[in-house]
């Protein structure tokens, strides 16, 4: 004999439903938080490398006025090595830029989300704006006196 293939009842079909999850942002706030902190470590990134690519030509010029050895004297290799330093400068003062707009909206999204939530592991929006806020101001400082050493 053989078996009877069972009915179709609703209590033997399998409907899936929505698995919700605990870290769900209904606001989209952490999501933009999230969004904003990865551009910020794309910039520091930069940063990092256009320091690092500033100091060796620092340390060219360095040597090439220790070869020549004279005060009065500006020698003419010298003309590209400046001119490269001050477009480190130049891309420097663009990151600057940009984490001051992030800084900016990164406060304003501290102000949307009021309560000590955290929306990226246990950071509050609150706590990554000071952060950031802090950031901001270091770089800005490290900017202006790279200003004053290349004389611009």
């Amino acid at each position: 004999m053989m078996s009877k293939t069972p009915p179709k009842a609703d209590n033997y079909n399998f409907v899936p439903k929505e698995i919700t999850t605990p870290i769900k942002d209904q606001t989209g706030i952490s999501k933009t938080v999230f969004s904003h902190v990865s551009k910020l470590h794309g910039l520091l990134n930069n940063w990092v490398k256009l320091r690092d690519k500033g100091t060796k030509f620092c340390k060219v010029i360095s040597s090439v006025k220790l070869h020549e050895c004279e005060n009065d004297y500006y020698p003419h290799q010298l003309k590209p090595i400046m001119d490269n330093l001050v477009e480190i400068l130049e891309s420097l003062k663009d990151i600057v830029d940009g984490v001051a707009i992030l800084n900016d909206q990164l406060k304003a999204l501290a102000q949307l989300q009021p309560t000590s939530q955290p929306v990226i592991f246990t950071w509050s929006a609150t706590q990554i704006s000071k952060t950031v806020q802090n950031i901001y101001k270091s770089l800005l400082k490290e900017y202006r006196l790279k200003q004053v050493v290349t004389g611009i």
